[in-house]
């Protein structure tokens, strides 16, 4: 977790300041600074031997990132690249609740608790709280996924360059941990997950 943060995180950030501080222009310091977190996608793909949506997500983005260096120089459009991105997700977490037969913060749920996904199912199909409960959260995430887009959208457009880089990280840190306090109380409340994990 430390590694992730640094390279998510601190890397991206730092490492554009650290290179605004050598005078590197701004569009090619966004665009570097994404190294970090690609370097540590393609590691892991290397090791494990293979990669996952997230880390195609996160080259696809450093990929279109250097596109748009190369093709208009504009840091603004750099700074935006990964708005762009959440905003296609937030729909699509919208859309899950109409198409397919689950909603995306279920089955993202569901992926990462391997060992009691059968008993989460059950519960899915005979308790109507635990499905209401994921359909909330579903448009919780939805929904806070386009507010942070569009204040992202709007402070690259309407801040000086420099200083939009370490308040978007901090604006998107503030959402993520807001969103996972909600997420959390509301999964208490309802208390089928809970009780399922719990299970020995």
């Amino acid at each position: 977790m430390l590694i992730t943060l640094l390279c998510d995180i601190v890397g991206p950030v730092g490492g554009y300041y650290l290179l605004r501080a050598f005078d590197v222009a701004p569009v090619w310091a966004l665009t570097l600074s994404g190294l970090p977190p690609a370097l540590r996608v393609l590691y892991l793909a290397l090791r494990h031997r293979r990669i996952d949506g997230m880390g195609v997500f996160v080259l696809l983005i450093l990929a279109i990132g250097f596109a748009t260096t190369l093709l208009t120089g504009d840091a603004r459009l750099q700074l935006v690249r990964g708005a762009w991105f959440s905003v296609l997700i937030g729909l699509w977490m919208l859309a899950s609740l109409r198409v397919g037969r689950r909603p995306t913060t279920y089955q993202a749920t569901l992926a990462l608790l391997p060992g009691r996904a059968a008993a989460v199912e059950e519960r899915w199909a005979d308790t109507p709280s635990f499905r209401r409960v994921w359909r909330v959260l579903t448009v919780v995430w939805g929904v806070g996924g386009l507010v942070h887009s569009g204040i992202s959208i709007v402070l690259a457009y309407t801040l000086p360059v420099d200083v939009v880089p370490g308040l978007d990280t901090g604006v998107s840190i503030g959402s993520f941990v807001l969103l996972q306090v909600v997420t959390q109380v509301l999964l208490a409340r309802e208390g089928t997950l809970n009780r399922v994990v719990a299970r020995r």
